[in-house]
């Protein structure tokens, strides 16, 4: 790897945003302790313009690029940011959260120490509205097999993959309606095809729980949630009785999150302008 060429391309999928949020995910790649990297922040086709003026001053930066989505949804905004990359690897920045300000370059050594590495995982930690720190930090798990998928999710952000395996793989799955092709189906499918895991102990992401903007986390209805998980383990070879456990799990733990119950329930409650304040886990 060329001093001078970066290995990484941030994608950043943008649609709804606080702007704070947006202006704090963006600082935190330009305030990297490297320089070498890259940015491609994805947008919908009719908000170019509007993402072109509130982006205007980091826009000035050559490294970053607006690009207009070309797929469907979450999944087709990084493939399409994935495809106009260059780099030999891309990784995630969603655009209420921060990069640390070694991520690059605590990838860039992974990178050249782990040449046979395709799919690098990190230590990450949970900030507030606030960006204060709510949680230590979350450790990531050193040794990650195919069989981990079937009972969790044993990589999480900062998600950094090699792009042209990804490529080959045919991206992320733009059939999912928005849960979990990124950090759940992804890796998964990765690893089916024969990925090479790397964990990066280093606390490399910092993850924002909020209730200020839209949150695909939040504001998505469990059912939503529930019937593309069971899309995902059905996708993945996973029984029934597994498939189960899964959801059961969920409920006692992240599902939690979702605002509404069911599509219906949402439209009510907007209908009616009833505000439902987010359950937030306790973090360690």
């Amino acid at each position: 790897m060329s001093e001078a060429a970066p290995a990484v391309t941030a994608l950043m999928p943008l649609r709804a945003y606080h702007r704070v949020f947006l202006e704090h995910a963006v600082q935190s790649l330009q305030q990297q302790t490297s320089h070498l990297w890259q940015a491609k922040i994805i947008v919908e086709p009719g908000d170019r313009a509007r993402f072109a003026r509130v982006l205007a001053d980091p826009l000035r930066d050559t490294r970053i690029e607006l690009v207009e989505n070309r797929g469907r949804k979450l999944a087709g905004a990084i493939n399409t940011g994935m495809a106009a990359a260059v780099t030999p690897f891309v990784a995630i920045l969603l655009a209420d959260d921060c990069w640390a300000a070694s991520a690059v370059e605590a990838l860039n050594a992974a990178i050249a120490r782990y040449p046979e590495a395709d799919f690098f995982h990190s230590s990450r930690r949970y900030i507030d509205e606030t960006g204060a720190f709510i949680s230590s930090v979350h450790r990531c798990r050193q040794h990650v097999t195919l069989a981990d998928f079937r009972t969790g999710t044993p990589v999480k952000h900062l998600l950094c993959w090699r792009r042209s395996l990804a490529l080959r793989c045919g991206g992320l799955d733009e059939t999912l309606n928005s849960v979990g092709p990124d950090d759940f189906d992804f890796p998964w499918t990765m690893a089916e095809n024969g990925a090479v895991f790397q964990a990066v102990d280093e606390c490399l992401y910092h993850y924002r729980e909020h209730d200020e903007c839209f949150r695909l986390t939040t504001e998505l209805p469990r059912s939503v949630h529930e019937r593309e998980i069971r899309r995902v383990l059905r996708k993945h070879g996973l029984e029934e009785g597994a498939i189960e456990a899964w959801i059961q799990k969920g409920r006692r733990s992240w599902l939690r999150q979702c605002k509404h119950d069911t599509t219906w329930q949402r439209w009510l409650r907007r209908l009616t302008g009833k505000r439902v304040r987010m359950w937030r886990p306790t973090y360690k």
